[in-house]
C-alpha cells in the first residue's frame, strides 16, 4: 500500500500520521501491494473532515467523514472503508466462484414438494461447496434463506450456517 497523508487548513503532525498509518493497516487485507490510498484531512468551523480515497488501478473508493474530533473522524473513515471494500472483495470471490452465471447457487437449491408416506411435505437438494465461514454468511444472505450447508474451507467438515431472530447468524459444527 502507498499512503499519502496530506493536511488541507490543517498541520498534520506525526501523532496524526502515525494514528492514520496505524488504523490504515485494516485495509491491507483487502488491498494489494500496489494499491494507492490518500488521506485528506482538513477543518471547516468546527469539523475535522476526512477524505480517504483508495484506487488499486481498475477500481476506486472515496470516503469521507466529519466529526468535532479529528481521531473519531479517522475511525468512522475507516469503518466507512473497509465495510465497502469488504463488500466489493466478497462480490469478487462469489464471482470468482460461480463464474459469470449469475443465480447460479439459486438453481443449485431444487426444491421438491411431493409428499411422502412419513408425512415429509418438502425436499431441498444444496449442492454443498467448500468455502470460509464469511462467505457462507455473504452466500446466506444472497440467497435469502434460513439456513444454508457448506463445507468449512478450513475444516473440510460440514456445517450448517443459520440465521438467528435477532439478525446474527449461528453456526452448527459436528463433533
Amino acid at each position: 500500500m502507498n499512503i499519502k497523508i496530506t493536511g488541507k487548513n490543517i498541520e498534520v503532525t506525526g501523532a496524526m500520521k502515525d494514528y492514520i498509518e496505524k488504523r490504515l493497516e485494516r485495509l491491507e487485507k483487502f488491498t494489494s501491494e500496489n494499491t494507492d490510498i490518500n488521506v485528506v484531512c482538513s477543518v471547516e468551523r468546527e469539523d475535522q473532515i476526512i477524505e480517504i480515497q483508495v484506487s488499486t488501478g481498475k477500481d476506486f473508493l472515496r470516503v469521507e467523514e466529519r466529526n468535532a474530533d479529528l481521531y473519531a473522524s479517522v475511525d468512522l473513515a475507516l469503518d466507512k472503508a473497509e465495510r465497502q471494500l469488504r463488500k466489493e472483495k466478497e462480490k469478487r470471490i462469489e464471482k470468482n466462484q460461480s463464474g459469470n452465471n449469475k443465480g447460479e447457487f439459486a438453481a443449485e437449491i431444487t426444491p421438491n414438494m411431493n409428499i411422502s408416506e412419513n408425512g415429509i411435505t418438502n425436499t431441498v437438494y444444496y449442492d454443498i461447496k467448500p468455502l470460509s465461514v464469511e462467505d457462507a454468511k455473504a452466500r446466506l444472505e444472497t440467497i435469502d434463506d434460513l439456513f444454508m450447508p457448506f463445507v468449512n474451507a478450513e475444516t473440510s467438515a460440514v456445517n450448517v450456517i443459520y440465521k438467528r431472530s435477532n439478525g446474527t447468524y449461528g453456526i452448527v459444527v459436528p463433533e
